[in-house]
């Protein structure tokens, strides 16, 4: 049977898809410089914003956290730019007693958004950034492929200022470390004490590290290496096959971890355990990993949980004929069909068997259709 394992991944220096996911060293340069600038113009200006917006008392400067796809490092280049684009989460914390306005807490939370927004506004100005307001967040546009998302918390005071005096001492702020802060002080705070700043439904209980870790427990426990790279796999076929919207990266996060089966040097064939329960998880419904009474599928129309499903019945259904091909050529079309261009061209390097194609692949014919047009496409 053909392995095409190493044109997903593969250490020996050859292309491979999972390299072609990687945003270019320069390009994560970019992005880590202009969260590093957004950061220092809000830790100099943001308590002056806040107190000339009629905030009363001493107000520190904000502590800072990165959240989601950096974090779980499941972080892809877009497949199609535009629209698509690279999302980091950048979280802005406030102790609680900063943001107080138990009369008008939207209030408060309006106020917290513009003085972001006033803040940033100068420096986005010098530098061709675009900024906006989301329910959730600042979004900071820093290029045809970039953004950084600002969501805006607040922790309680004392709890705050813990952290803060115990990283230090340590010679480490957890909450300014920009990718590998795996302290264990964060899990001090109880998750119904995090509070995130959300334009519509107001301050509501968030704890984005309880996600984090949850993600982790699970790399360690199921082979966390094969566990990043099928989620990013996924994700990389969700940016092919959905131009924009399609089913959201904590939902096939969480789907691969449920479903995700440790395969030896398999790659392909740890992918096609996901993928072929994935249809089945949509439709019975997926619950947050972290919170046993919130749905990630509860949201997500009817017709869109439908076009879900059939899209993984078909991945499923090539991924399938490709592994158990006769031909490697026609092994490489099908995943083409699915990964895009960014998926390497080298039916030579996949193993031809002897065995018969399955029933379900008979109809689909192995020419390759109509080139596709050129996307933007590097190895990191």
């Amino acid at each position: 049977m053909p392995n095409f394992s190493t044109l997903l991944f593969t250490t020996t220096g050859e292309d491979c898809f999972l390299d072609e996911l990687n945003l270019a060293a320069d390009e994560l340069a970019q992005i880590d410089g202009a969260r590093k600038d957004i950061r220092e113009a809000l830790k100099a200006d943001l308590p002056r914003v806040l107190r000339e917006k009629g905030l009363e008392g001493e107000i520190c400067p904000p502590r800072f956290y990165i959240q989601g796809s950096r974090s779980y490092k499941t972080l892809n280049s877009p497949c199609t730019t535009p629209p698509q684009q690279s999302d980091i989460d950048d979280g802005v914390y406030l102790p609680l007693s900063v943001m107080r306005e138990e009369t008008s807490p939207k209030l408060a939370i309006a106020l917290f958004f513009d003085a972001v927004v006033d803040v940033l506004t100068q420096i986005c100005a010098e530098r061709g950034w675009q900024i906006e307001s989301k329910d959730t967040c600042v979004r900071v546009t820093i290029s045809l492929y970039a953004h950084i998302d600002l969501p805006l918390y607040v922790i309680p005071d004392t709890l705050f200022l813990l952290i803060k005096s115990s990283m230090e001492n340590r010679g480490q702020v957890v909450f300014d470390s920009a990718i590998n802060s795996e302290r264990d002080t964060w899990k001090t705070l109880p998750s119904d004490r995090i509070l995130l700043a959300d334009r519509n439904q107001g301050w509501r209980k968030s704890d984005p590290m309880a996600m984090k870790n949850w993600f982790k427990r699970e790399c360690q426990d199921k082979g966390p290496d094969q566990l990043i790279r099928v989620v990013r796999y996924l994700k990389a076929f969700r940016d092919k096959q959905w131009e924009e919207k399609g089913p959201s990266s904590i939902l096939l996060m969480a789907m691969s971890c449920s479903l995700f089966e440790y395969v030896d040097k398999r790659d392909d064939r740890a992918l096609l355990n996901v993928v072929k329960g994935i249809p089945a998880a949509l439709q019975n419904g997926v619950m947050s990993p972290i919170d046993p009474e919130a749905s990630l599928t509860a949201h997500m129309l009817k017709e869109n949980i439908a076009d879900a499903v059939e899209q993984f019945q078909i991945f499923a259904t090539h991924l399938e004929g490709a592994i158990n091909s006769t031909d490697a050529e026609t092994a490489y079309v099908w995943l083409h069909r699915m990964l895009g261009d960014r998926f390497p061209n080298a039916p030579h390097r996949m193993k031809s068997n002897s065995e018969g194609i399955p029933a379900s692949m008979a109809a689909i014919a192995p020419l390759a259709g109509p080139a596709e047009p050129v996307k933007r496409t590097k190895a990191g």
